[in-house]
This record gives structure tokens, C-alpha cells and sequence, in this order.
């Protein structure tokens, strides 16, 4: 058996249930256990898995760690640095959140080099003290981002982010998933409950979505206001 081990400082402990709710099913299906526990103020996972899944199972751990890198951590760099006055506190969740969506894919990847032939695995230290580049790069960022923002602002800058874009994803009953029908869960990530499926949609970095079935008002107000013309309903879809 291969042991992994992933800690966080407690108060972020969410970010642990993160990974096992991301990965479950792959490590049910690769009998591998999991022991969670609290020491010291951290919380701590303990992956248990057959030698033959380990690679697997360690990159796919990796991979869920630099999602938390670079998607919690950098919301919660840019909420203290992005004042974005002249946006509702909804809106500026839409910011934030199409903040992290620009570099999500460069961010992930800088983050995962770091943690891919790992173990042992401590988050919090990852962060402060192995990505100093990536930080630098989001201080920059927030530096360009006006403290006066309009909500034209904010419709030209979602805009730009979907220009060429033409990855679909689909939304089902109010779930997301990819184009592989893979259920995408990375708004768990952000804070608060509203617009869970917007959030999702941008930090999918998708150019098209397929509607099935209700969602709520608000996710459909923001998602006509961005996608518009680029939503396709499916048969089962009611307005």
C-alpha cells in the first residue's frame, strides 16, 4: 500500500472535503481508504491505496490541491485586493470570479508542477512558500484592476473571456458538468451559496452551455446576460 497524506491549517478544513468529494469515486473504485483527523490545529487526510492505483491516485490528488491553489487561495488573495467599488456584492463576486477563470488554467499548471511528485502534501505551506512567482503575477493583476469597476466593465471583461471560446458544458437540473459528463464542483471553492451555477460556469471556462431542466432565476438572469446567443436548451429544457 502507497500512503498520501494532505494537511491544511483546520480553519480551511473545507478545502480537504473539497478532494474527497472531487475523487471519491475514483478511490472508491481503487479500494483505497481514507482516515481523516485534526492535530494541532490542521486537519489532515490519509490516503491508503493498492501500489498498482498510486501514480494515479497522487496525480489526481495533485491535481485537485493546485484547484484549491489556484482557485481559493487566489479568491481570497483578490478579495482583500480588489475593491471593486461601483459593482453590487453580486457582480463583484462575478469579478472575482472571472478573475480566477483569465489564468485558471496557467495558474493550475504552475501549481501542480509543484506539488505532482509529492506525498506529503501541506497546503498552506505550498502557498506561502513555493509560489511566490504566481502571487507576484496576482499582485500585478489586482494592480491593474480599477477601485472604481462598472458593471460595463464587467460585461466587456466576461465577454473577452469567452471571445473564440467553443468548449461546451452542460447543465443538468442545476449541476454541472464537462464535456466528458464529468460533474464539475470547483464553486465549492468560492464562498457563499448564490449563483453556484454561474460561478461554475465561468471557472469552467467554457464558450457554449447546454440548459436541461430548471435553474435558478438569478443564475439565469446572469447567464442569458453573458452567454446570450452561445446557450443551446435541450429537449427537456421548460422556460
Amino acid at each position: 500500500m502507497t500512503s498520501i497524506v494532505i494537511s491544511e491549517n483546520i480553519n480551511n478544513q473545507n478545502n480537504l472535503f473539497y478532494i474527497q468529494s472531487s475523487i471519491g469515486e475514483l478511490l472508491s473504485h481503487a479500494n483505497c481508504s481514507i482516515n481523516a483527523s485534526s492535530v494541532n490545529g490542521r486537519s489532515i487526510l490519509l490516503f491508503n491505496c493498492p501500489e498498482c492505483y498510486s501514480d494515479i491516485i497522487r496525480t489526481e490528488i495533485a491535481d485537485k490541491v493546485a484547484e484549491i491553489l489556484a482557485i481559493k487561495y487566489k479568491y481570497e488573495y483578490f478579495k482583500k485586493q480588489v475593491p471593486a467599488c461601483g459593482l453590487s456584492a453580486i457582480d463583484r463576486e462575478i469579478l472575482l470570479t472571472s478573475l480566477i477563470a483569465a489564468d485558471l488554467d496557467d495558474d493550475k499548471k504552475y501549481a501542480f508542477d509543484r506539488v505532482k511528485h509529492y506525498s506529503n502534501i501541506c497546503v498552506d505551506g505550498i502557498y506561502n512558500f513555493r509560489l511566490g512567482a504566481l502571487k507576484n503575477k496576482w499582485e500585478d493583476i489586482a494592480c491593474c484592476i480599477p477601485s472604481c469597476f462598472m458593471n460595463t466593465q464587467l460585461k466587456d471583461f466576461i465577454y473577452y473571456l469567452l471571445e473564440n471560446k467553443k468548449k461546451r458544458v452542460y447543465v443538468d437540473d442545476g449541476l454541472v458538468y464537462d464535456c466528458h459528463f464529468r460533474r464539475l464542483k470547483r464553486s465549492m471553492l468560492l464562498d457563499g451559496e448564490s449563483l453556484k451555477i454561474i460561478r461554475e460556469i465561468l471557472l469552467s471556462n467554457c464558450g457554449e452551455v447546454e440548459l436541461k431542466g430548471q435553474i435558478p432565476k438569478e443564475d439565469e438572469y446572469y447567464l442569458k446576460e453573458y452567454y446570450n446567443d452561445k446557450i443551446y436548451f435541450s429537449e427537456r429544457y421548460r422556460q
